[in-house]
């Protein structure tokens, strides 16, 4: 392919050439970069009209089969009860009796936060309003379910009053496509999500998701680079080292060694080294998953099988049994969602080169609830520039379906840091425009001879430096331009190793 007339921008310095030039792919490689280059016969040919040229965008924290079937999904993200959620329920019933859906088809829902509810759900009250139709209502931050006994029967487990929570709804998690409809959605949304995320100029996912999804990529014609992750307990039969290749065309591999050390923050379960105010979790001060000796030795298997380790800790304290962890095995791993940290944590992550995978979007909802049941300690939440100016890498991702896959939204809160009227969060910790970029594109900071052939073109360059203040901070309307430029940017074309996979 032979992209023409294009301004490729270079997120390390801000610069892109005032004078268009061209971009030749061979076998998905980047072999030729300079102005007028001639077509070679029967070489396809991609008008770039002068548009902005990056590098191909990431989503580092992605949970795919959860996301491909969120298009099928009852959205509770809006609900601020219990009650709220049954009327939801209630009225999603009916209108599929209407439509004459299949009743025995499970519902599914997802979006809701155990922080907002004054009254705890429980079982007998989704029974009253489901019936016998299996019922899972997933929190926002997909560390719960609230099922009726139905789904509980389908699924094997005891009957209950409450909630399924951490460690046996993580292991529960896959097994959703047992229930009647589930395994069709997948199918139909995995195909959705990647046409979705290629539009927003997303070239590559890490897939979080559970079970073994390097299994299952290889089979849904991938269209996009797949990092596919796994967990302990499929660790024996995962392929490795991280980075082997699993599909024909060279997109899907190997990534790291997942391990969810604690819980989130929005389910009061994010184990932190203060209490929480209302004393919530284990000693008022969440949830330790896994504990050092089970973490170290997972991560030690990892190592003797050549994979890397991206290990979820969202409390500090969680964060400081994960570094010791690290260090103990020195292992190349990731911190996932590094939302809470101390000093020292960012000192040690630095020293022992763990990267900050961290998805910015959350910070928009976890804001006013950081404030109100962890009080004092917002400034050690989305240390974003406080990482960055230590020497730590940052990989920005979503966590999709917990926030949608759309790196412009991360880019845009890790500039502004507000999801409203109200100025940025701690903006001391505001990142700039090119900064945000950086971290989106698996570290390939400009297109280069050599370099991967995962281009994106844009109908303009939202990267302009925001200007500082007399206090060294971002001007917050500037700020808040910025972000605006971001979200509303406009993917012209993105292609990935070399094949054009989308254009607007």
């Amino acid at each position: 392919m032979l992209i023409r007339q294009v301004r490729p921008y270079d997120a390390a310095t801000g610069e892109a050439p005032a004078r268009p030039v061209d971009l030749r792919l061979r076998d998905g490689v980047i072999t030729e970069l300079a102005a007028g280059l001639r077509a070679a016969p029967g070489e396809e040919i991609l008008e770039g009209g002068g548009a902005l040229a990056i590098p191909g965008l990431w989503d580092q924290h992605v949970h795919s089969g959860q996301l491909a079937q969120a298009h099928a999904r009852l959205d509770t993200s809006g609900a601020g009860s219990v009650g709220v959620i049954l009327e939801l329920v209630r009225a999603e019933l009916a209108a599929r009796r209407e439509s004459a859906v299949e009743s025995s088809l499970a519902l599914v829902g997802f979006g809701h936060r155990l922080v907002d509810f004054a009254v705890q759900p429980t079982v007998p009250a989704l029974d009253e309003a489901t019936g016998s139709i299996p019922t899972v209502l997933i929190g926002g931050d997909a560390h719960h379910a609230w099922m009726n006994s139905a789904a509980l029967r389908a699924l094997g487990l005891p009957a209950r009053d409450g909630i399924v929570a951490e460690e046996e709804w993580f292991a529960l998690a896959p097994r959703l496509p047992e229930l009647p409809g589930v395994a069709e959605s997948v199918a139909t949304g995995a195909a959705m999500l990647q046409r979705q995320a290629l539009q927003r100029g997303v070239v590559g996912l890490t897939d979080m998701e559970w079970g073994r999804p390097w299994e299952e990529w290889p089979r849904r014609t991938p269209r996009m680079r797949i990092r596919t992750a796994v967990y302990p307990e499929e660790l024996a039969a995962a392929p490795g080292p991280t980075g082997l290749v699993l599909d024909d065309r060279g997109l899907v591999t190997m990534g790291p060694l997942k391990v969810i050390v604690d819980g989130a923050l929005g389910s009061h379960s994010a184990y932190t080294r203060d209490a929480y105010t209302d004393g919530h979790g284990y000693a008022g001060r969440g949830v330790l998953s896994v504990g050092p000796e089970a973490l170290r030795e997972a991560l030690t298997r990892a190592k003797s099988q050549g994979l890397t380790a991206a290990v979820h800790a969202i409390g500090d304290a969680a964060a400081q049994v994960a570094l010791e962890a690290l260090r103990a095995v020195g292992l190349s791993a990731s911190i996932e969602h590094a939302q809470m940290l101390t000093d020292d944590d960012i000192d040690v992550m630095a020293a022992l080169g763990v990267t900050a995978s961290v998805q910015p979007a959350h910070l928009l909802d976890d804001r006013d609830a950081t404030e109100a049941i962890w009080p004092g300690h917002g400034t050690q939440a989305f240390r974003l520039r406080d990482l960055l100016d230590a020497g730590v890498t940052l990989a920005l991702g979503s966590d999709a379906p917990v926030a949608p896959l759309d790196p412009w939204l991360a880019m845009a809160a890790a500039v502004h840091r507000s999801a409203d009227d109200r100025p940025g969060w701690h903006p001391d910790q505001q990142l700039q425009p090119r900064e945000a970029l950086a971290a989106s594109t698996d570290g390939i900071t400009a297109l280069r001879v050599g370099g991967p052939g995962d281009v994106v073109l844009l109908d303009s360059n939202p990267f302009a430096e925001v200007p500082l203040g007399a206090d060294g901070l971002m001007v917050d309307a500037a700020a808040r331009e910025a972000a605006h430029r971001l979200r509303e940017t406009s993917v012209l074309a993105t292609i990935v190793a070399g094949r054009l996979e989308t254009q607007l």
